[in-house]
């Protein structure tokens, strides 16, 4: 166990970590226990089953809760067949609403705590059960990197007449979520590799909100770009949803074997799956956990407005509009949600006074944005990266460059070197949709370095290239930030003697058995057109 990981085992053990409760109080239980209990377990698949009853346009109903976090126009078209109600909703202000469509990234924590909370209440009224608490799936343990079995069967076992279970979801990865073979009974055939449950970058964060919008823990407030991520969101939350949406298996109209990304990996069809809550359970407990280990700050906070404002719509559990500020949410406890294992005698991090004081702030009041100038210099040209082996691009390659933009390349090197502000990399144009069970880690070390046995806490590592795909076009190029300042600074050379290492890593293991046929299809390699360096000053 490393250094980091052993310091959240030691929080979740400490003199205060108890399991036990108060009798009736609803306690978050870690999904391995939770199953063992037939009462909650009973309770969760009744829970979802009564919502999933319900017409889409009643905001107590699965469809609708999915829907807040995020739902595809052809869903809605299909709901409205059986609901035609759901045209008169007001959709653009009540679903699609998760931070992944073009918020800044501090928003993604608080407002999927907030989204879990308030869907928490609305399920427990539907479990009958008033000591209900969504469990959260541990998958960072060596012995929960399975997928779920209670989730991965289609029909509950023991039923006299077949009975479908409401935990399971199609639309999920075939080899990693599936628990009925035709052909072996060693399932399910993969597990979760442990970088894929990597929790440890995360953990190790020093600060919640970064210096830019993909540092720290919460990420930053700086602008509004969909493709930014803070630290916890890149890893290990990309990861899971990736792996689990992975690869859907079927069959065209020819009978021939095909494979699609299933509903986990997309934002606008994730919230359908059952797992999706207890995903994001465990990732509200790692911030839980963060905010309870010693020498964590809060970093550079935003402003009062941001705290303030009121952007986001939930509902209560008889279907009212719950509308309140970002500052709310910042603190579990005083929502009334509690972790089994959770030291009580820690106090988490706690926003400032001045922060916290009642503001008359409009609800429609926008956040502002730190004032920033950002100057350009393309470096590099398009390349491909081979998804299962590491791949090295030399950057200020001879003829890389193109002309016509703010900085020449003579002095490129100059003005980064003498820069006071950060020093921001964008990769342009990727197209990474073709990979299923792969990621692809982003470093940059000296060209005098080995690109091999890079880990991510080497202080060249820049992150992951984005997982979870923002998207319904599979085939969408976007754009994406890494800060180098911190890599080029520790590499003590000049940038135009650094290269980028693109390292693969998987997902899942491998197969355990040899069951047939091949994937339908492989890792497709990962294109993109070029890269730049800004130079980022406030």
């Amino acid at each position: 166990m490393n250094k980091l990981a052993l310091s959240s085992a030691l929080i979740m053990t400490a003199p205060g970590a108890v399991k036990s409760f108060a009798a009736g109080k609803p306690v978050r239980l870690p999904l391995h226990e939770f199953v063992k209990d037939d009462r909650l377990l009973k309770a969760l698949r009744r829970g979802v089953d009564e919502m999933k009853k319900r017409k889409p346009s009643d905001p107590l109903s699965w469809f609708y809760q999915a829907a807040i976090h995020g739902v595809t126009n052809q869903m809605v078209a299909e709901a409205a067949k059986d609901d035609p109600k759901v045209l008169d909703l007001d959709r653009k202000k009540l679903w699609n609403q998760c931070p992944h469509y073009g918020q800044n990234s501090a928003n993604f924590l608080p407002w999927h705590r907030a989204y879990t909370h308030h869907f928490e209440e609305i399920l427990r009224l539907h479990t009958g059960e008033s000591d209900f608490a969504i469990p959260y799936w541990e998958c960072s343990r060596a012995d929960q990197r399975d997928f779920p079995r209670e989730f991965g069967i289609s029909m509950l076992d023991g039923a006299f007449n077949k009975v479908p279970n409401p935990l399971f979801h199609a639309e999920r990865d075939f080899f990693l979520c599936r628990y009925e073979h035709p052909h072996t009974d060693q399932v399910p055939l993969t597990t979760l590799s442990p970088r894929a449950v990597d929790d440890s970058r995360a953990l190790g964060a020093p600060t919640f909100f970064g210096e830019d919008e993909a540092s720290g823990l919460g990420g930053g407030v700086y602008d509004d770009n969909p493709d930014t991520r803070g630290i916890l969101e890149q890893a290990p939350h990309d990861q899971i949803h990736r792996a689990v949406g992975g690869i859907v298996i079927g069959t065209d109209g020819e009978g021939n074997s095909t494979g699609s990304i299933g509903g986990m990996a997309i934002p606008m069809t994730a919230g359908f799956d059952p797992i999706f809550p207890i995903h994001h359970a465990n990732i509200d407990r790692l911030w839980m956990v963060w905010s309870c280990m010693n020498g964590k700050t809060w970093g550079p906070l935003p402003d009062q407005e941001w705290f303030d404002e009121k952007p986001w719509f939930f509902h209560d559990t008889k279907g009212g509009i719950v509308n309140r500020s970002r500052k709310e949410y910042f603190d579990h406890r005083a929502l009334g949600v509690q972790f089994a294992y959770e030291d009580m005698n820690c106090k988490p991090l706690e926003l400032p006074d001045e922060i916290m004081k009642p503001q008359l702030v409009a609800a429609s009041s926008p956040a502002k944005s730190s004032a920033r100038t950002e100057t350009a210099v393309r470096i590099d040209q398009g390349h491909t990266v081979d998804p299962k082996q590491t791949t090295v691009v030399q950057l200020f390659a001879d003829g890389a460059v193109e002309d016509g933009h703010a900085l020449a390349f003579a002095d490129a090197e100059k003005r980064i070197s003498a820069s006071p502000g950060r020093v921001v990399l964008r990769i342009h144009d990727i197209k990474a949709n073709g990979l299923s069970s792969d990621g692809l880690d982003v470093y940059l070390i000296p060209r005098s370095a080995k690109a091999t046995g890079l880990m991510t806490n080497d202080p060249g590592y820049l992150g992951s290239v984005n997982l979870f795909v923002h998207s319904m076009k599979k085939s969408r190029a976007f754009d994406q930030r890494f800060d180098a300042t911190d890599a080029i600074s520790s590499a003590g050379v000049g940038m135009e003697q650094m290269q980028l290492v693109f390292v693969p890593y998987a997902l899942t293991t491998a197969p355990k058995v040899e069951v047939g046929s091949p994937v339908p299809f492989g890792s497709k390699p990962v294109t993109f057109g070029s890269v730049s360096v800004f130079i980022v000053e406030e």
